[in-house]
């Protein structure tokens, strides 16, 4: 006689969708717990963290969208309509991703512009970086913002207990790329603007030559 295979019950996650067996009390694709009330417990706790996460990040995008429009109806340089058109599109797709992934987006928004001012310092250039009261209080506004949602999406992780010991050298890992492509991106950009005026340079007596003829 042969064995026939029981059907095992099957419950779906209300975090991320996930079937899992019934019985099981944390999801093991998202963490969530499987039960009904204690998933609507943990969101109510989660929410106001999620919510300032989100904030920050649809702020810091509003900004960038009002300063691009106000480039472009000033007809200012590509370089600074391209700059602030790639800081809209950045911030508002880690808007998006906060939906899912708040730490991720937040991390993510926090190092890239990061990484852009310590692109400024490598070309030698920190200066910039307090020209114009408006621009500098708008700088310190960005930031804490993005620190708070970086605040606000550890808090998260605490509260759902998705620490991992692989987490401080993660931070670590990030810290360091963060610095790396800042420092990298201005090194480039120096490079170019050295060979770029030393071509420019090398051109001139050929010019002058080209006069006195």
């Amino acid at each position: 006689m042969g064995y026939r295979e029981v059907p095992v019950g099957t419950e779906t996650c209300l975090g991320c969708n996930a079937v899992v067996e019934d019985g099981t009390a944390l999801c093991p694709t998202c963490d969530a717990p499987i039960d009904v009330a204690q998933f609507a417990e943990l969101e109510l706790k989660l929410k106001p963290h999620v919510r300032q996460a989100r904030t920050a990040l649809a702020v810091s995008t509003f900004l960038f969208v009002l300063c691009l429009l106000m480039l472009f109806s000033l007809r200012a340089s590509l370089s600074a309509v391209a700059t602030a058109g790639f800081g809209a599109l950045l911030f508002g797709g880690c808007y998006v991703l906060s939906a899912r992934r708040p730490l991720a987006a937040s991390v993510t928004a926090l190092s890239v512009f990061s990484a852009l001012h310590i692109a400024v310092v490598a070309q030698g250039r920190a200066w910039l970086l307090f020209q114009g009261s408006v621009v500098v209080a708008l700088k310190v506004i960005l930031f804490v913002l993005l620190a708070g949602g970086v605040k606000a999406g550890l808090r998260i992780r605490d509260i759902r207990r998705q620490s991992r010991p692989s987490d401080r050298r993660f931070a670590g890992l990030l810290v360091g790329a963060t610095l790396a492509a800042g420092i990298g991106m201005g090194l480039w950009v120096r490079h170019r603007e050295v060979a770029a005026y030393q071509a420019g340079f090398g051109d001139a007596p050929d010019t002058m030559d080209a006069v006195q003829e």
